[in-house]
This record gives structure tokens, sequence and C-alpha cells, in this order.
């Protein structure tokens, strides 16, 4: 197996895409409790992706109204103000079609011929990317990543067979353990030997699933 030297954000095949702060950004009275676009908020985005327990929405005309920030499938949302770090994956298993990013998030839009969204998703959640963006933060009272220092991030990028392969065990993780935790006594899963077992990396081995950091062996 060949892993390629690691590209910077700069260099990476993805776009990054801030969202729509100008005139038109939505105040406080124009959001409702439904409607035509979900709106994220910083509780939308967690460490284990999506949550939408609580939810505001703008209207269409609203919606229309607004430029850079609205999301497509296969979008990587990451926040980058205030909680740094949190990312949730826009795939086909979200109901909602219509998501915003709000002023302290980003979108992470790939170019799917050469970077699979799912293995970025699992990157962006693995003490690797956790350090490099802590290590690049500024801001006291409320942290913040600028996409100036988030291009400087470095990401490991194999052929896409590989990209595959990671980011099917990786999800498949995630599957046992939200089932586990679903379950009135959940029982402890060890932590897989993703990186001796397959090949990958060291980020992979420690790789958060379901939001929280496998623990056991490497």
């Amino acid at each position: 197996m060949i892993w390629l030297e690691p590209v910077s954000f700069a260099e990476a095949p993805f776009e990054i895409i801030d969202g729509d702060r100008g005139k038109n950004y939505p105040k406080q009275d124009e959001f409702h409790g439904s409607g035509h676009c979900l709106f994220l908020s910083a509780t939308n985005v967690t460490k284990s992706g999506f949550d939408f327990s609580t939810c505001q929405f703008i209207d269409e005309k609203k919606d229309a109204a607004l430029n850079k920030g609205k999301l497509q499938r296969e979008d990587i949302v990451l926040t980058t103000r205030g909680t740094i770090g949190n990312t949730a994956y826009f795939n086909d298993a979200v109901a909602f079609d219509h998501l915003r990013i709000n002023s302290g998030m980003v979108i992470l839009r790939c170019d799917r011929n050469k970077l699979l969204p799912a293995f970025l998703y699992h990157f962006l959640r693995s003490p690797s990317f956790y350090s490099q963006a802590n290590g690049l933060r500024s801001g006291v009272a409320q942290p913040q990543l600028p996409i100036r220092d988030m291009r400087q991030v470095r990401l490991p990028l194999p052929s896409l067979p590989e990209q595959c392969r990671i980011a099917g065990i990786l999800s498949a993780y995630d599957e046992l353990i939200e089932n586990n935790q679903r379950r009135v006594r959940p029982l402890p899963l060890p932590r897989p030997r993703i990186s001796s077992a397959c090949g990958f990396p060291a980020w992979a081995d420690s790789a958060r699933v379901g939001g929280e950091e496998a623990q056991g062996d490497m």
C-alpha cells in the first residue's frame, strides 16, 4: 500500500466555502420553528455529526436572498468559531433538503474524483486534525480558526480505493457504537486495531468513532 505525502488544505482537492455574512444575514425575528430552509446553529453540528433536536428555519424568500453558504449533498460542515472542530456530513441520511451554515461555520466541498467526502469527514474527527486545528486557532474569549490559517492543516491523501476502504471501516464502527448506545445497558466496544490490521496511518487507529475517541490497545 502506497501512501502519498500529506497535502495542505490549500492544496487538497476540496473547496472551503464561507457563509453569507452580508446585509441579508437573518435577524432573530426571521427565524421560525419550521419552514423552507434549516439554518444551522452551533447546537446542530456536534462532535458526532448532526443533531436536529432543536432547529430554526428561514423562509424561501430569505433563503433566495442569501448567496454563499448553502449546502449541497455530500458537503461537510465544520465549525470554526466558538467551538472549533465540530463536523457533520450532509449525506443522503439527512432528511432535510435545504440547509445553510451560520457565520461560525464553513462548508468543505470535495472534488469527488480525487477525495471522498466520507474519508475527509473521518479525518476531521481524528486526533490528527484536532491537534493541528488547536495549534492554529486564535482568540481567547471566542476561539476561531480563520480560513487563511485552516489552509495550513495537512491531510493524508491515499488513492480513492484506499479512501473508500478506510471510510468504510470507520463508518461501520460508527454504526456499531450508535446501535450500542441505543441499548438499555450499553456494552463497551473495544478500540479497533485499525492501523495495524489494515496498514492505515496512525491517525486512523485513533479516529473518533461515534463522537468519542475509541479506547483500548493500539
